[in-house]
């Protein structure tokens, strides 16, 4: 249910309860009907105020930074955990929202949802989206539907975009917005930049700037307890490198002319294909293969095919960064 239905619900309910409350003659309009007509009143001026507190101490928060920052997190778009290199935490100083963050909150947040715009359109060119017709909104479902953000990724985005913008309407911030900007700010704009980043190394020299393919970042955090919960995360991340495959295969294709070379590039990720199919099949023909490596070796399978199809990716993605 999307945030207009509820406020409509609410106001309804409370205008309902209001007309009960004057219509019993028993009753008169008093501070009962008073908190009643505010929290009719309350959901429509959350660009307006950052909080409204009623009487009897009820306080209701329109600028949720705190429930962003978990909804970030859990979509892996924050993490505290993970200690990043010296030379790019030292990267995180250039961001304007670090400076404006002690002076000017509400233009802190507003220089930090321009940076997230930025990223995600420059994502959004990488992998052939229209970045410069389409809304912010339309960019990140287009990227959904691609697979380069996941679902919870494309509502953690939307929403945060969202409560960014209200920071345009004059309200009023505290130290603790301050603190939430410099303490998530420049992980947010860090796992958006992993989803950007030129990689290389596979026909040139590696990249000293070279950064960890976000799928990477993805797998490597691993949450799993279960040899099921392994198994899960990495038919998971296979299918991310599929899909990864599959979009740069399409962009690679866009950017070449002429037809001849439109040809042989098909022709080689078709024979690519079927020599992973002919691999995975030979091993599984193997008498009796189930019995002799067991679950942990299926396991360990999984993982080798994960990795040819990553490596395959990473190829596509240097011959991109060749293209371009």
């Amino acid at each position: 249910m999307n945030k207009k239905k509820i406020k409509w619900i609410i106001s309804i309910v409370a205008i309902i309860l209001v007309l009960g409350h004057i219509i019993l003659p028993e009753l008169n309009i008093d501070l009962i009907t008073v908190f009643l007509v505010a929290l009719a009143i309350i959901p429509w001026l959350d660009t307006l105020f950052k909080s409204v507190e009623l009487p009897g101490g009820l306080k209701f928060e329109f600028q949720d930074l705190e429930r962003i920052s978990l909804e970030a997190k859990e979509a892996g778009l924050i993490d505290n955990e993970k200690i990043k290199p010296k030379e790019e935490q030292e990267d995180f100083e250039n961001y304007p929202f670090l400076e404006l963050a002690q002076s000017n909150q509400s233009l802190a947040l507003v220089s930090l949802r321009i940076e997230i715009e930025k990223r995600l359109r420059q994502i959004a060119e990488r992998y052939s989206v229209d970045s410069q017709r389409f809304s912010m909104n339309r960019i990140i479902r287009s990227l959904s539907t691609k697979g380069i953000l996941t679902s919870q990724e494309e509502n953690t985005l939307r929403d945060m975009i969202n409560t960014l913008n209200q920071a345009a309407h004059g309200v009023e911030f505290d130290q603790r917005t301050a603190e939430w900007i410099i303490d998530n700010g420049p992980q947010i704009i860090y796992s958006l930049d992993s989803k950007i980043n030129n990689r290389g190394g596979k026909f040139t020299h590696n990249n000293p700037d070279s950064k960890e393919h976000w799928i990477d970042v993805s797998y490597n955090d691993q949450n799993w307890q279960t040899n099921a919960e392994w198994s899960y995360h990495i038919k998971k991340h296979l299918e991310l490198w599929q899909n990864e495959i599959g979009n740069l295969s399409n962009i690679i294709i866009q950017k070449m002319n002429d037809p001849d070379k439109i040809e042989n590039f098909k022709k080689t990720q078709e024979n690519w294909e079927k020599q992973i199919k002919l691999e995975k099949e030979f091993l599984l023909s193997i008498d009796n293969i189930e019995l002799k490596i067991g679950r942990e070796g299926r396991t360990l399978m999984g993982i080798t095919f994960m990795n040819k199809h990553r490596e395959k990716a990473l190829e596509l993605d240097e011959i991109l960064n060749l293209l371009d």
